[in-house]
């Protein structure tokens, strides 16, 4: 009698470890199920956000279409009795030195699409560093901030390892100022060395 007492007690137990973990199996696996739900609506949230952002970016492209399109602010740069403007356009940048009497030409094409050096893929924005001839262009797909010349040859690039999806820019004399769509933020770097200061 005491053996099969002993017996039924090993088995009741037996059977609540078991109860046990199959209770922590399914709490798991709701846990589980839960974090998939969150993660897929995520998804769905970031394709209706970056569908969002390209209808926006193609609008602001075919408002770009020709220079006599562009607002004043971009019609900024007069070097030797010419006109310099940049034109953003979807896959390349183009900076154009323009001549009025030579039926606004343009002269000089900056980058290629594409991920190295001198390449960009949606350029979304510029900014010129007048003073020291330089062109700031957004390269929103790619992540960062490309440095070119305004001879278009490449000098750097900077912020792949902190942008997301950088969209706007403004140069000081001292810094540079980029907006990101996604991390909703705006970002501060040196000029000179193109450091993040916050």
């Amino acid at each position: 009698r005491d053996a099969l007492l002993r017996e039924l007690e090993d088995m009741k137990e037996d059977y609540l470890t078991k109860e046990s973990t199959r209770k922590a199996a399914r709490e798991e696996l709701l846990t589980t199920q839960q974090q998939l739900q969150e993660m897929s609506l995520k998804v769905n949230e970031n394709k209706q956000y970056h569908q969002q952002a390209t209808d926006i970016y193609k609008e602001r492209i075919q408002q770009l279409e020709t220079p006599a399109k562009l607002p004043l602010p971009f019609l900024s740069c007069p070097t030797l009795n010419k006109l310099t403007t940049a034109i953003a356009e979807f896959g390349e940048v183009k900076e154009c030195k323009l001549d009025y009497s030579l039926k606004k030409q343009p002269v000089l094409a900056v980058g290629k699409e594409g991920s190295a050096n001198n390449e960009l893929d949606c350029p979304a924005g510029l900014a010129l560093d007048e003073v020291n001839q330089l062109i700031y262009i957004v390269d929103w797909k790619n992540s960062r901030i490309q440095v070119v010349s305004f001879e278009g040859k490449f000098l750097k690039r900077f912020g792949q390892d902190i942008l997301k999806e950088p969209w706007g820019i403004a140069v000081t004399a001292d810094n540079v100022f980029v907006t990101d769509l996604y991390l909703h933020a705006l970002l501060q770097f040196k000029r000179n060395d193109c450091e993040l200061v916050r």
